[in-house]
């Protein structure tokens, strides 16, 4: 599965350039931080205060945490005028690695990832699951009631894409502008 960065119509600028340069970068050539390195984060741009991530599963109780991490998380960095926003684009992404990637409940568990990082202009949700199959976007019949969910996302974000992780699964990530942070 290759790499794959979206960007919205009209949101285009020349820092996403570059955040869309390093996206589409093979591995090998992304430098590596040492793992000797106390704060291998740091090392890579981000620093543990910058940088949440939570489990989760198929379990609606789980998917109701994810949310109260993400407005809990956003209150902190100060960003709360984001918070509809990021819920809305979380709750999409991983309700799609529940429908399409995780064993249901009743079968063997399986775990997912949501990670958030904030950077000086932006917030960058990625959520990782064990399925390869990239995320598909459709144009779903008008008064379909699912199937919209990357329109979603592509509406609120000013980039989004995905890329195959080392488990043989996939990240979908999603940026999202914080002006004037």
């Amino acid at each position: 599965m290759a790499s794959r960065v979206i960007t919205a119509p009209g949101r285009h600028t020349e820092a996403e350039d570059s955040f869309a340069s390093v996206a589409l970068t093979s591995p090998e050539a992304v430098p590596a931080a040492s793992a000797l390195t106390p704060d291998w984060g740091l090392e890579l741009g981000i620093s543990t205060a910058d940088f949440a991530a939570r489990a989760f599963t198929c379990d609606p109780d789980s998917l109701k945490n994810i949310r109260h991490f993400i407005r809990e998380t956003i209150t902190e960095w100060g960003l709360r005028y984001l918070i509809d926003d990021l819920t809305t684009i979380v709750n999409e992404l991983t309700t799609n690695a529940v429908q399409h990637a995780l064993a249901p409940p009743e079968q063997a568990r399986s775990t997912a990832w949501l990670g958030i990082a904030r950077t000086a202009s932006a917030v960058v949700c990625a959520v990782t699951d064990p399925s390869p199959t990239p995320p598909t976007s459709s144009r779903p019949e008008q008064l379909a009631e699912t199937g919209r969910g990357l329109l979603i996302v592509n509406a609120l974000t000013s980039q989004w894409g995905y890329a195959p992780t080392p488990s043989n699964g996939k990240a979908v990530w999603a940026r999202l502008p914080a002006p004037g942070r």
